[in-house]
């Protein structure tokens, strides 16, 4: 991932905006770096989709009020709560939303754990039926070409009246 600077020579380079000098130094590391031509992929990209966008315009007084707020703000001396507090406040407070930030990480991925173990579950039990069925069947489906080979019940019948295979009912018994 690129740099602040180095997105900004990015973002200069797609506006054509640099020298010859840096260009070609972006050139040359667009063929060396594949990470910079991602990064030249994804602004483009953002680019295309900033244009999609319906152009705005600001009211007649944003820049006045803009301004004063500015100047506001410039002369009210800051009383953030943050002067107030100790370094070791600070340290907890910072260690306490760390762990929440993690309390809620770990949330979050046994949440999706949970959801993914029972749509993995649900799909499987869905899709193991006609799984049964055809183990059930397999002697059958096994000899399969066998049987296709015989044609019809009929045939079967008529060997069965023929008494053929009568001789085997009748082997000699000792």
């Amino acid at each position: 991932m690129a740099s602040d600077k180095e997105k900004e020579e990015l973002v200069a380079y797609l506006d054509g905006e640099l020298p010859d000098e840096a260009a070609s130094r972006v050139e040359k590391s667009l063929v060396d770096d594949a990470a910079v031509r991602s990064d030249v992929e994804q602004l483009t990209k953002t680019f295309d989709l900033l244009d999609l966008l319906p152009a705005s315009k600001a009211s007649d007084g944003f820049a006045e009020k803009t301004l004063t707020a500015i100047r506001t703000k410039e002369s009210v001396p800051d009383t953030n709560t943050a002067e107030k507090t100790s370094p070791a406040e600070k340290s907890q407070s910072n260690a306490s939303r760390r762990v929440f930030a993690w309390g809620i990480r770990a949330v979050a991925f046994f949440g999706l754990l949970f959801v993914a173990t029972a749509g993995f579950n649900g799909a499987f039990k869905q899709n193991s039926e006609p799984m049964d069925e055809l183990l059930t069947e397999l002697p059958v489906i096994q000899r399969l070409d066998e049987y296709q080979e015989i044609g019809d019940v009929e045939f079967l019948k008529s060997l069965n009246e023929s008494g053929l295979f009568d001789e085997r009912d009748k082997a000699p018994q000792d």
